[in-house]
């Protein structure tokens, strides 16, 4: 895609993968053919013709499949743009390989196109703002959710498995995570390791198709914060952008993975999910192939047949440019799935999506904008302290486990009683100081949730008074009591936890 030009419609690209070792030594062979390397056409079973934005045969490497698809897409991020980036496909067909998600921390020429638009994201970002103070100052969040049997997870949470749990809501922005993390990130390399320590989450497992097949769908999120000095005195605008980056899982067939137990009960959800996507792909292309007399409303589109498509609401048509990769395989005894792919990918070309910028918001002269960045980073230094504690505390159990192991031999149960009371104390320390920090960040984060949505319902009623489509709006003494009531409570929950005695407080008075 142009880097000037902005799509209203779904793109496409179909990536074709190589046959494995496997498929060779079986025998099987080639059944998709693209009679022109250089035109974005391919024939399926030597009579099924299909055209698309791109094709990319076995042989063409990561870097240009980046290159020609993704980057352009990706840098409409920093123009205020919403950008959606599904990978599409059977199991085994190549999905995660090319968005990435699976990534080592080490940039390779097999790297997926994940950590190379974090590349170029950072690389802009980074750039020295200009001394006429026209340029734009950037901060840069990121978080990491899967769906897995239907059920939404935080992969960036520290929490256990269960804890990590998340429900869906919608307001007037559209469908929403409430709780899930979002992570101050400053450069790509740290942007790397929190994308790998959520992929190290993720629910995968071996099926005959697959031995590393995931069992989940998941969107990366990277969020860009951009400031800019307006043309009044003193005035800044703020705009929010959101990239998302989709692996979905793969569809299957349960006679060719042979699942059975949990794999074939995750293969069901999948399919269940993959069916409902299919259905808003079909509606949506209806609704966009409708004639201009008939509104696109008479085609009933169901996003709530799964979450899978909730979430994806706003990627197939809402405010978003979408580019869709469509993996598939080339060979022969995975002909039916392959068609059925290169389908639903034909039909996505025809989905309208309503791409447009983020209005720059007018920032609040009150300083609850302030408010609300200081509170979000406040959260992400406290997750990050939090880590380290935690690591802190599993260092020096190591010494005590290893000690009470020598002094069970040596029969030296006096010193290890004493070492295990110092430890014990010391790690009473660390867990209330763990604790306090989570209920710091806790607090914040209500404070926050309760916070935001006035601060943006303020700067969208001046944005619209700006362009003169304002109504009814809250007055700023109504604003301003409603801001300055949550952060008297934050400071006063805040305070009460600093005023709690600690464990050395508790062992002082006893």
């Amino acid at each position: 895609m142009h880097s000037g030009s902005v799509p209203d419609t779904v793109q496409v690209a179909v990536r074709i993968r190589p046959l494995s070792t496997q498929e060779l030594a079986d025998g099987h062979h080639n059944v998709i053919v693209q009679p022109n390397p250089a035109e974005p056409r391919l024939i399926a079973r030597g009579a099924e013709e299909f055209s698309f934005t791109e094709v990319y045969g076995p042989t063409v490497p990561q870097a240009e499949v980046y290159d020609r698809s993704v980057r352009g897409v990706v840098l409409k991020l920093l123009q205020g743009f919403n950008v959606s980036i599904l990978a599409y496909g059977q199991t085994g067909s190549g999905k995660t390989y090319t968005i990435g998600t699976s990534f080592d921390g080490r940039l390779t020429n097999q790297s997926g196109i994940l950590p190379r638009a974090l590349l170029d994201i950072f690389d802009a970002v980074n750039v020295p703002p200009g001394g006429d103070g026209s340029s734009a100052s950037y901060r840069v969040f990121c978080s990491f959710m899967e769906l897995y049997q239907e059920h939404v997870y935080d992969l960036l949470s520290h929490r256990n498995r269960y804890e990590r749990l998340l429900g869906i809501r919608e307001d007037t922005e559209g469908v929403i995570v409430p709780g899930l993390t979002e992570l101050a990130v400053t450069s790509a390399e740290e942007t790397f390791r929190w994308l790998m320590h959520g992929a190290n989450s993720r629910a995968t497992a071996p099926t005959r198709m697959n031995k590393e097949s995931n069992r989940s769908h998941t969107i990366f999120t990277v969020i860009i914060r951009s400031r800019r000095k307006a043309n009044t005195a003193n005035a800044e605008h703020v705009r929010i952008s959101k990239l998302h980056f989709v692996d979905l899982a793969g569809s299957e067939r349960a006679k060719k993975s042979r699942a059975s137990g949990d794999r074939l009960r995750e293969s069901i959800q999948i399919n269940k999910g993959l069916l409902a996507l299919g259905n808003v792909i079909s509606a949506l292309a209806s609704s966009s192939g409708t004639s201009p007399t008939k509104s696109a409303r008479t085609t009933f589109v169901s996003y709530r047949d799964s979450k899978l498509t909730r979430l994806l609401q706003n990627s197939l048509g809402g405010n978003s440019i979408t580019l869709m990769l469509a993996c598939v395989s080339p060979a022969d005894y995975n002909i039916e799935e392959t068609i059925s792919t290169l389908r639903y990918a034909d039909r996505a070309l025809s989905i309208r999506n309503k791409p447009v910028r983020t209005p720059p918001a007018p920032m609040s002269q009150s300083g609850s904008m302030a408010e609300v960045e200081r509170l979000s980073k406040t959260v992400s230094e406290l997750r990050t302290e939090n880590d380290q504690l935690r690591r802190r505390i599993a260092a020096e159990l190591k010494p005590a486990i290893e000690a009470g192991l020598a002094g069970g031999k040596n029969g030296t149960s006096r010193h290890l009683a004493v070492q295990n009371r110092l430890l014990h104390g010391q790690l009473q320390s660390s867990i209330e100081e763990s604790t306090r920090n989570e209920l710091r960040a806790s607090i914040a984060e209500n404070a926050l949730g309760r916070l935001e949505p006035l601060v943006l319902q303020e700067l969208c009623t001046e944005y619209d008074a700006l362009t003169g489509t304002a109504t009814s709006p809250l007055s700023a003494d109504e604003l301003r009591s409603k801001c300055e009531e949550i952060l008297l409570r934050y400071r006063t929950e805040y305070e009460a936890l600093r005023q709690r005695p600690t464990a050395q407080h508790r062992t002082t008075l006893d």
